[in-house]
């Protein structure tokens, strides 16, 4: 039996393992990575480089990774920047997910075990809840949320729901009981974490979603569960809760007080932009924007932020790329962006192609509060879905 077919479904297995494993264990899902690379190595695909060219986003990236690297001939802080790096260097395994000999069979494997590490996570969370799990409390601001980082899960949750409203209607990978059970479950949780930029993902991205899924008659009713969804969501004391607070920060932020989240938000991008002023065009270098916020804070060029030992990202992947690399950064990432999105917009009614454009989606919303290209859980998962191509044939060829 060919070696290179045997390998195929481990193959695919370790690709899709980092969705799976991003919840419950950053390690977890860099050994996966690191598991699949072998693989890859073993199966030979990798001589089908030149698929990688007919990506439309093949170019911006391979710009991304050069700015990121020349960055560092011009950084001061050079330990931070290869830790920049180190995390850009994971947008590599969209290069070798654009080679592989891909199928309906296996994007069905790789959405499966995304949701199955969502559904493990929320049992852990529920263990929480119950206490069962002393080493690991509950934290009564952010609710049951399992072993994942609460700002990734919010955003996991919002594109579970996301595909699930898909899967309801066509049934690719889930029965319709089992994505009603999932899709409560997640909403459930979503509702009880203190992610804020997955529930404003959600409320935005979803009656969008459901309008462009649920033609004809059907759509109305399709827009009015999801305005209840929204509304459901909006009424949930947790929520209302997070707003509120979020609301105070503003006001203390006018008051003057900046030591609340918001209000740390508002110094970082100030500084992010202070920096951009200064370094317009190629920025202050990879990984240079905490020595520089250290900088301008003790020139009293921006709010001091008591209580913060470090500022070392801006909370905004925009500004984090026009302070470190300029204008012709940030103009090189949302090229790579862009082109992501209008070759999974172009196929939206595709199953690989909605699946990438819902998680396109909550990324560009949530760079706006977090700089989610400095994460490794973010950009692992950018990587990879950016790897799948837009349309998939139906069986293996």
């Amino acid at each position: 039996m060919n070696k290179i077919f045997e390998l195929k479904p481990w193959l695919f297995t370790f690709f899709a393992m980092p969705l799976f494993m991003a919840p419950l264990s950053t390690a977890g899902s860099s050994i996966a990575g690191a598991l699949f690379v072998l693989l890859y190595l073993v199966s030979g695909y990798w001589r089908n480089w030149r698929l990688i060219g007919e990506r439309p986003w093949f170019w911006p990236l391979i710009g991304i990774f050069a700015l990121n690297l020349l960055g560092m001939l011009w950084t001061e802080d050079s330990s931070r920047g290869l830790e920049i790096l180190g995390r850009t260097a994971l947008l590599i395994f969209a290069l070798a997910g654009a080679t592989l000999p891909w199928d309906l069979r296996y994007f069905r494997r790789l959405v499966l075990w995304f949701l199955m590490g969502l559904a493990l996570n929320a049992v852990v969370g529920l263990l929480q809840w119950l206490h069962f799990f002393p080493w690991r409390p509950m934290d009564p601001l952010l609710g049951p949320i399992g072993y994942a980082n609460w700002i990734f899960l919010s955003m996991s949750l919002a594109n579970a729901l996301l595909w699930l409203a898909y899967d309801f209607r066509h049934q690719l990978v889930l029965p319709r009981m089992w994505n009603i059970a999932l899709g409560a479950v997640f909403f459930i949780q979503l509702l009880s974490t203190g992610g804020r930029t997955g529930q404003l993902a959600f409320a935005v991205l979803f009656p969008i979603a459901v309008v462009m899924l649920y033609p004809g008659r059907w759509r109305l009713a399709a827009f009015g569960l999801a305005i209840l969804a929204v509304a459901g969501l909006g009424l949930s004391p947790n929520v209302q809760h997070r707003l509120q607070e979020g609301m105070g920060d503003l006001k203390q932020y006018e008051a003057g007080n900046v030591s609340t989240s918001w209000g740390q938000r508002l110094v970082f991008w100030e500084g992010a932009l202070r920096l951009a002023d200064e370094h317009p065009v190629l920025g202050v270098g990879t990984g240079d924007y905490m020595r520089e916020m250290d900088r301008l804070q003790k020139q009293h060029l921006v709010p001091q932020t008591p209580g913060v030992a470090y500022i070392d990202n801006p909370h905004n992947t925009y500004l984090a790329y026009l302070a470190d690399l300029g204008a012709v950064g940030l103009l090189v990432l949302l090229w790579f962006l862009l082109a992501v999105f209008r070759e999974s917009w172009r196929h939206r009614q595709q199953p690989a192609a909605w699946f990438k454009l819902c998680y396109l989606g909550i990324f560009l919303l949530g760079s706006l509060t977090d700089t989610l290209m400095w994460g490794h859980d973010n950009v692992f998962a950018l990587a990879l879905i950016a790897g799948i191509p837009a349309i998939l044939p139906t069986s293996e060829t």
